[in-house]
């Protein structure tokens, strides 16, 4: 037999391997959908950088607890940067933290949860997981934008998180090198009310009424 024929059928081989593994890891995905939100459990081999990461199961956090830390989540656009805005509306954090809780609560060893959220503004996608008294967000997409900031300017910067009270940026070490992940957040799993909102609450009361 040729070698090139070889490896070819090699080649082919294994692709069909590959393909076969990713359809068995997506076959055995469930998830879970109410207002606009779908979570699924994924595996762990879909995340990066996790190798020195000790997760935890179940994610047992109260309802509360959780809509503190959506309604902490902002964002800002790089090229034109103006006020950070929040990724969700208090009332949609208050409809999908019910949600959020019940599935952390069933999530197993070597799955996390991937998440995305569909409303008139677009998809937003993320990934979450918890860690010793942390929980990590990770944001890919906001209203069907997907985030872009290659310092080399490569492709068009889009987004970023901006970190709040509690919460702290991704920092991957290569080497001598640091590099900040700004879509990429940890916080405490513990997290209080964020303070910005209720600054924003307290202009609102306080503006004159015609």
């Amino acid at each position: 037999m040729p070698r090139h024929n070889l490896i070819l059928k090699l080649f082919c081989f294994s692709l069909i391997l590959l393909i076969g593994g990713c359809a068995a890891l997506l076959k055995e995905e469930r998830s879970f959908s109410k207002n606009g939100l779908t979570i699924a459990f994924r595996s762990l081999n879909f995340l990066d950088d996790v190798e020195k990461i000790k997760f935890i199961y179940p994610i047992i956090i109260s309802e509360k607890n959780i809509r503190n830390h959506l309604l902490s989540l902002y964002h800002q656009d790089i090229t034109t940067p103006r006020r950070p805005k929040p990724l969700f509306a208090r009332s949609t954090a208050t409809e999908l933290a019910p949600l959020f809780r019940t599935v952390m609560k069933k999530v197993k060893p070597g799955k996390y949860l991937n998440f995305k959220y569909n409303d008139a503004g677009g998809i937003t996608e993320g990934q979450v997981f918890a860690t010793a008294k942390k929980l990590h967000w990770r944001i890919l997409k906001i209203n069907g934008i997907v985030h872009s900031n290659d310092p080399l300017r490569l492709k068009r910067p889009t987004w970023r998180l901006v970190r709040m009270n509690g919460q702290y940026y991704q920092i991957l070490q290569t080497g001598g090198f640091k590099k900040v992940i700004k879509n990429r957040i940890t916080a405490n799993i513990n997290l209080p009310f964020p303070k910005q909102r209720l600054s924003s609450r307290s202009r609102k009361n306080s503006s004159p009424k015609n």
